[in-house]
């Protein structure tokens, strides 16, 4: 995009330093090197007037000449400058905390501008891990109209002043979206005021969407803008509407930070190896369990539903007779695997025999997993609570119970404590052995995606697959996004640890539900998803 910043007056005796800051400008706005002919031919200048500018700006550090190819660039002593560019002593480093804190929360790009001259200045980002992803470059200017962080400067703003610095001109268009007229816009402005964030969709750049928030002074006047951006696949309307609050309570907490209130790199991307048995992509992926005593993992297509057993690129099918969706699955000490289909309980041996059994206290069974003395457990919700226990050989519990919908249980094998979460709040709690009351760990802000999976890694730590979040993510004792690490598809339902060395992660997806167009950009949906834990 073009910057279009306005002509300043020339005050007499600097022509010289006008030419000067020109230049830079030029080197600032090419794509790449850019030769002094080139520079010559865009200026019209004589070409001693050019090289001795050139010169001077060189030997100052402003402007750094290759020497194989003598095109120019922008030198190191402007990055220098640039950390001392702030509105306020501490937003650089306020504003990176919590930038850093919502990328990792939303897995999308995260940005802090300033308004500068009748724009929006980017100064800082932490990108989004995944491939695709809204990357602007850091000094780019923007127009404030068709931005979310231009729009949340000027809802905070007088509305004589918002108009004055929209300038008289006519508003640009770049999109179909793109808003004109600005009666519409102060409108949006005074929506955008009372709810506390802007949505920018499609307005600057078709394909991408952004939700910003205002950082504000002291006064109440707005002195930057926050914003997270990212394809609309990924943020569509329903999780805009829930990162908006958070968005703002970010921008909230930069502002306690920069009056003295305390407050709290992107991961590369895992070479993901996909895997779909028989070439076909399953409908709900679940219950990734490693079984050492076959070398494979074992999973199931929830609602195809067939019991499969991958090891490297062979997978071995079983479809349990009559058909029931599989809602647990576990593979015992002995290497007999537990399947839990409605009020019915499968008990498959290695030698592929099956005892069926039915066991009407199993309906409404929502997770499984097996403790370190490889025993499973059951979670089952029944009216308004959820019962977990230890699962006898006749199907009998171990009562435990919250009064929640409990979708997913993980053991840590190091310390004998189990992990359980409820996706619809986000809440994930610790439940220790002794009749102890289950404890709050944390809770999984909802436009991180919901926690439908759970699984402890080699070194104790708790992982979580973000359905509808395109991630899952370790998490540390203390319950924060250490480690996030993007997926090429949004719904994770399942995760496990396992190969020879221990050494993969294991993640079963869905397809179910979604949009065509999100399907079009997520075609490995349905598929097991295979990586090294050491990539990345």
């Amino acid at each position: 995009m073009p910057d279009d910043r306005r002509e300043q007056p020339a005050v007499p005796g600097t022509a010289l330093i006008g030419k000067a800051f020109r230049l830079i400008d030029l080197i600032a706005a090419a794509p790449g090197l850019i030769s002094a002919a080139e520079l010559a031919a865009a200026t019209g200048w004589p070409k001693a007037t050019l090289y001795r500018i050139l010169a001077s700006v060189t030997a100052h550090g402003f402007v750094r000449l290759d020497p194989q190819s003598q095109g120019y660039t922008l030198g190191y002593r402007l990055l220098e400058l640039a950390q001392n560019v702030w509105v306020a002593p501490d937003l650089a480093a306020v504003a990176s905390v919590e930038l850093q804190r919502l990328r990792d929360m939303t897995g999308e790009t995260a940005y802090l501008a300033v308004p500068d001259d009748g724009m929006v200045l980017a100064l800082g980002k932490f990108e989004s891990p995944h491939d695709i992803r809204s990357a602007a470059r850091l000094g780019v200017r923007k127009p404030l109209h068709c931005t979310s962080q231009g729009k949340a400067i000027l809802a905070f703003l007088p509305e004589a002043e918002a108009e004055a610095m929209l300038g008289h001109g006519p508003l640009e268009r770049f999109t179909p979206q793109t808003i004109t007229d600005r009666g519409t816009l102060m409108t949006q402005l005074r929506i955008i005021r009372a709810r506390g964030y802007a949505v920018e969709d499609q307005e600057i750049l078709p394909g991408n969407r952004c939700v910003g928030a205002p950082v504000l002074d002291s006064t109440g006047q707005p002195i930057a803008a926050i914003s997270v951006a990212g394809p609309v696949y990924r943020l569509t309307s329903e999780r805009v509407a829930q990162l908006g609050p958070e968005i703002a309570n970010v921008a909230r907490n930069i502002c306690l930070g920069l009056r003295g209130a305390p407050t709290r790199q992107p991961q590369a991307g895992m070479p993901w190896q996909p895997h779909a048995p028989h070439g076909k992509p399953v409908f709900y992926g679940a219950h990734p369990v490693w079984d050492p005593e076959r070398s494979s993992l074992v999973w199931a297509d929830r609602l195809g539903p067939t019991l499969y057993m991958t090891a490297g690129s062979r997978t071995a099918a079983i479809r349990p007779e009559p058909g029931a969706p599989i809602d647990g699955l576990a593979v015992t000490a002995e290497g007999d695997i537990v399947l839990l289909l409605g009020g019915r309980m499968l008990r498959i041996d290695k030698r592929e025999c099956v005892l069926d059994r039915t066991v009407p206290e199993l309906a409404g069974a929502t997770a499984m997993a097996t403790d370190l003395n490889g025993q499973p457990w059951v979670a089952v919700h029944q009216g308004d609570e959820t019962r977990i226990g230890k699962l006898g050989a006749d199907g009998t519990l171990e009562i435990w119970a919250l009064r929640k919908r409990i979708g997913a249980i993980a053991w840590s094998q190091a310390s004998g404590r189990l992990f359980a979460s409820d996706p619809q709040s986000g809440t994930i709690y610790l439940l220790e052995r002794g009749g102890a009351a289950p404890r709050l760990f944390t809770r999984i802000p909802r436009v991180s995606g919901e926690p439908r999976s759970l699984a402890v890694d080699a070194d104790d730590r708790l992982w979580v697959g973000l359905y509808d979040g395109w991630s899952i993510a370790r998490l540390t004792t203390e319950g924060e996004i250490e480690r996030l690490l993007p997926l090429p598809v949004p719904r994770p339902t399942g995760l496990a640890f396992g190969g020879e060395g221990k050494d993969r992660v294991y993640v079963t997806t869905a397809r179910i539900d979604l949009a065509r167009e999100v399907l079009e950009k997520a075609p490995l949906s349905g598929h097991l998803l295979v990586a090294l834990t050491t990539a990345g």
